[in-house]
């Protein structure tokens, strides 16, 4: 045995890098982490699929309720973007006065209102086109081709 492996042998033992900065635990937090961000980020896939008819009839919805639910969205919708206005200017008036402690809070509160805004225009979009499980894509697709018919 050499020198150098002897001493491996004597310090080895009293010097457990893992174990001194919970090695393991680190672990455990990291996936937990991704499985959240994962789960954030990735939708379920839905186990069926239904057609917006078949909706209808299962939750027994006349067009009448179809109607009431759209104004529902859509006076939702607007009292959304009210506040939305409100914390966007107040929180430009926050940056005016150099308070940026309060400044990207606000921003951040903005940010979650324009999430419902969006969330009740999507339901809206959905009963328009008479169809679920649209995605992001067909939302912004038909949003690009309302201005480009307006124009």
């Amino acid at each position: 045995m050499s020198f150098f492996g002897g001493i491996k042998k004597i310090i080895k033992p009293l010097v457990d890098v893992p174990k001194w900065i919970g090695y393991r635990q680190l672990v455990k937090t990291n996936r937990l982490l991704f499985s959240f961000v994962k789960k954030f980020f990735i939708p379920d896939q839905t186990k069926t699929q239904e057609s917006f008819q078949t909706a209808l009839d299962r939750l027994k919805l006349t067009e009448v309720d179809l109607g009431q639910r759209m104004k529902e969205f859509s006076r939702l919708m607007w009292i959304w973007i009210f506040l939305f206005l409100i914390s966007i200017s107040y929180s430009i008036h926050l940056l005016r006065q150099n308070s940026l402690r309060g400044f990207f809070p606000c921003l951040g509160v903005s940010i979650i209102i324009l999430t419902q805004v969006f969330r009740y225009h999507f339901w809206i979009f959905q009963i328009k086109q008479r169809r679920l499980g649209c995605s992001f894509r067909d939302w912004l697709a038909a949003q690009l081709t309302i201005g480009k018919k307006k124009q």
